[in-house]
């Protein structure tokens, strides 16, 4: 019986193993990249409620904060499916990269339905802005679905969510946001270009930056020394003359070797 549940065992762990398609370190680093990614909606959480009093004078329907978290994380389990789907080793042509695919459209639906939520938390009352959001969002499931590029559209609603929790909290620091998302990009396509799938744990922690970027205008603005234009202007600037420096060098990177 004992050699029997053993050799239950090991096939389980081999099995497990099959899935991952990557070299023990980097797996870790990827894996740990996205349980960080996972788990950051917590720290919006945090700040939420933290700092409630604030929060529900300043926003149209704090509640809907929750509800933005909920979506949050469900994306981020969408994602672990469909990475676990692609074995953790992403290429051009997948459903994790630029092929579509049920669980990476559920990811980005969840994200676009999140965006959604923040929006309705800060400014739900503008009725307008929400159908346009609503719209926005079937535009990109269309596009998505369809076979072409979508990015644009998310990138529509994430301005508007932007805009919104700037015109919330008057604190110009969540405009970050916008520079994190065009960072992932960065990562992403030289992801793609290089096959280096270390860049996948860096594509991970680089777009979920922007939860903190919310929750670091939420606390700072409740704290009343929210950060300025100038902070904001020289991050940006600091984040982007970075890149551009290490893209040379990351350009360089070598095709991680596969396990299997």
């Amino acid at each position: 019986m004992n050699e029997k549940g053993g050799g239950r065992a090991i096939r389980k762990q081999a099995g497990l193993k099959a899935q991952i398609d990557l070299p023990t370190p980097v797996a870790v680093w990827v894996f740990a990249a996205h349980a960080i990614a996972l788990l950051s909606p917590l720290v919006l959480l945090w700040a939420v409620y933290a700092n409630w009093d604030y929060v529900a004078f300043r926003a149209n329907a704090p509640g809907f904060f929750f509800v933005a978290v909920a979506f949050m994380m469900a994306s981020g389990a969408f994602e672990f499916a469909q990475n676990t789907a692609d074995r953790w080793y992403l290429l051009p042509g997948m459903g994790s990269t630029t092929h579509p695919a049920l669980a990476d459209f559920l990811f980005y639906m969840c994200n676009a339905l999140s965006m959604l939520a923040l929006i309705t938390a800060c400014v739900g009352g503008v009725w307008w802005l929400l159908a346009l959001c609503v719209l926005v969002a079937g535009v990109f499931a269309f596009l998505y679905l369809s076979g072409r590029p979508p990015y644009a559209a998310f990138g529509v609603l994430g301005f508007l969510s932007t805009f919104a929790l700037f015109v919330t909290f008057d604190n110009p620091i969540v405009f970050l946001q916008l520079v994190t998302g065009q960072l992932t990009l960065y990562f992403f396509a030289l992801l793609l270009k290089t096959r280096a799938q270390s860049l996948h744990g860096c594509v991970a922690l680089v777009s979920t930056s922007g939860l903190w970027v919310i929750a670091w205008a939420i606390h700072g603005s409740a704290s009343g020394r929210p950060p300025g234009w100038v902070l904001l202007v020289v991050l940006a600037v600091a984040a982007g003359g970075l890149a551009l420096a290490l893209k040379p060098r990351l350009e360089k990177l070598k095709a991680t070797p596969r396990r299997y």
